[in-house]
């Protein structure tokens, strides 16, 4: 069996102390076998917001799958911002994250969709570079074929129909189709604020997409929350677990079998 915790949106500037220690002690209690942190560990790109976060990070037991979100670039440092955009994150944050995690049940590695600056006025939108993708994927593919296979990203690769954000990832589309061909089970995401599991189904999305809430009191409809995700040979389980009034509190646990997940065909079909 594989637990793996997954959070986003940490905004560290901007962050619950009372979650963010709580989820310390938690990840000390369970001892996940890998931690992934889906991006916007920054709430505005700073040093001091970053050597903060480093600090609590390492402050983990475990391993650490990490990748920046939009708001882990300078936002008041222009220069740094178009020619440098990931340069603090890359120097401060990107030591504590392995390349990759692998065991008997899962693969794990990241694809950055976040920009410094983009040719439309809102910087803050996913964009999908095709070749950064298919180098995470020839990553994931030099595993088991058994293993439940995942790409951690910040943006949404489609918006779940649940986020109070409806925007559209720049080749989101395409990464999906090109997942799903060779293989990939799923993507875990962060961004939007709210906990999500979105199911393969016609016409939206062909891989499955887990969506981290937030640790920040930046919320949209939500308290903060992390997901907590246990693998073995036969299922993949995802709880949501919420702050609130003080003390931790799980959803109604999400599963499915890893057979049907990986038949590649949508639920409820024949």
């Amino acid at each position: 069996m594989t637990s793996i915790i997954q959070f986003a949106d940490v905004h560290f500037g901007l962050e619950d102390q009372s979650a963010m220690a709580a989820l310390a002690a938690t990840v000390e209690t369970l001892k996940p076998d890998v931690t992934v942190i889906c991006g916007d560990i920054t709430q505005n790109g700073k040093v001091s917001e970053f050597e903060a976060a480093r600090d609590w990070i390492r402050s983990l037991s475990g391993p650490k799958i990490i990748t920046p979100g939009n708001h882990d670039t300078p936002m008041f440092g222009l220069f740094q911002r178009f020619f440098d955009p990931f340069g603090r994150f890359n120097r401060i944050i990107a030591p504590l994250s392995e390349p990759y995690f692998a065991d008997q049940y899962v693969s794990i590695t990241t694809l950055n969709t976040a920009r410094g600056w983009q040719k439309k006025a809102d910087w803050s939108v996913g964009v999908v570079d095709l070749e950064d993708l298919d180098t995470a994927v020839q990553q994931l593919m030099s595993t088991s074929p058994a293993t439940v296979k995942m790409i951690a990203v910040h943006h949404p690769l489609i918006y779940p129909p649940v986020s109070p954000l409806q925007k559209e990832t720049q080749r989101g589309q395409e990464a999906l189709a090109s997942l799903s061909a060779q293989n990939i089970d799923a993507v875990l995401s962060g961004h939007v604020h709210v906990p999500f599991v979105l199911e393969r189904q016609p016409n939206l999305t062909e891989v499955m997409s887990i969506g981290a809430g937030t640790l920040s009191t930046r919320r949209r409809e939500k308290p903060a929350s992390f997901n907590h995700i246990v693998v073995d040979d036969e299922r993949i389980i995802v709880t949501e677990v919420f702050w609130k009034d003080g003390q931790f509190s799980t959803s109604e646990p999400w599963a499915k079998d890893v057979s049907e997940l990986k038949s590649r065909k949508f639920p409820n079909s024949l």
